[in-house]
């Protein structure tokens, strides 16, 4: 039982208008490339969303009332009078709400990032070694049972030079 097709190009620009086809089509597409083709991705199918930024908003401001709370908090339960001083003095609290803010900022960054690249990843991935070498490859799968003649035939009118059926997955 087939679960994917892969196929693969000579030209970087094939590619990408195979990508755009597809994904215009509804299939999933994955893009490999010997080489970093970003910005060219994003100018022709346009840039994925992401969400970490908003992860990294919401730590942030976490961290900065956890620094408030923490130094403000301490000082309310230890009361240390020191010669007419306020109990609650603004510099340590700020001090200590910005250092939080970074740290658990950071901390909501790296695990939001770890989760939506699917960090560790346990399961075998579709691979060719061709791809490592000389060729793009242009990857759909999830759900195209029975579908498979179809973005065959889509894949040869962009310019594949190969296209494979991909039946077991390897590393």
């Amino acid at each position: 039982m087939e679960k994917a097709v892969l196929g693969l190009f000579t030209y970087a620009d094939e590619l990408l208008d195979a990508a755009k086809g597809l994904k215009a089509s509804g299939y999933d597409i994955t893009i490999f490339s010997p080489v970093p083709l970003n910005h060219e991705i994003e100018h022709k199918i346009g840039a994925r969303p992401n969400p970490i930024k908003y992860f990294t908003f919401i730590g942030s401001v976490v961290g900065l009332f956890f620094g408030l709370a923490l130094t403000l908090g301490t000082a309310a339960m230890y009361v240390l009078p020191r010669g007419g001083r306020p109990i609650w003095f603004m510099t340590p609290a700020l001090l200590m709400s910005y250092e939080t803010t970074i740290l658990i900022g950071v901390f909501f960054t790296l695990v939001s990032f770890l989760f939506f690249s699917k960090l560790p990843s346990f399961k075998k991935k579709i691979y060719d070694p061709e791809i490592a070498v000389d060729s793009f490859g242009l990857l759909i799968d999830g759900n195209i049972r029975g579908k498979h003649d179809e973005v065959e035939r889509i894949l040869k009118e962009y310019g594949a030079s190969e296209v494979k059926r991909v039946e077991e997955t390897c590393y």
